[in-house]
């Protein structure tokens, strides 16, 4: 690997960022920090369980996060992901089989 693919490697839109589908915390952190990003906010203002209609969330977000999400957890997911889930929380547990926090 040369010394300028490693520099564009590390300034790359890319994320090769592998998170188990089992690992709600890992997949939580990784949709938080997205979400952060979009919005422009610092990740602790954000709360995992408030629903995405309050973000103010289009469907190009929903479509785009699904995409990046089933590269990250290696999974095909519902392009209606999100709109069939009204938080972060819930969209972790119907990945995952667990149950969302209350």
């Amino acid at each position: 690997m040369s010394f300028l693919t490693s520099i564009k490697g590390m300034f790359s839109d890319k994320d090769n960022t592998v998170i188990s589908s089992q690992d709600d915390a890992a997949i939580k952190a990784w949709l938080m920090q997205r979400l952060a990003k979009h919005l422009k906010k610092d990740i602790n203002e954000l709360d995992s369980a408030t629903p995405f209609e309050q973000y103010g969330l289009d469907s190009m977000f929903a479509v785009r996060v699904t995409g990046e999400l089933e590269k990250v957890v290696e999974l095909r997911l519902s392009p209606a992901l999100f709109f069939e889930n009204s938080c972060i929380d819930e969209v972790v547990s119907e990945i995952t089989g667990s149950t969302p926090n209350s």
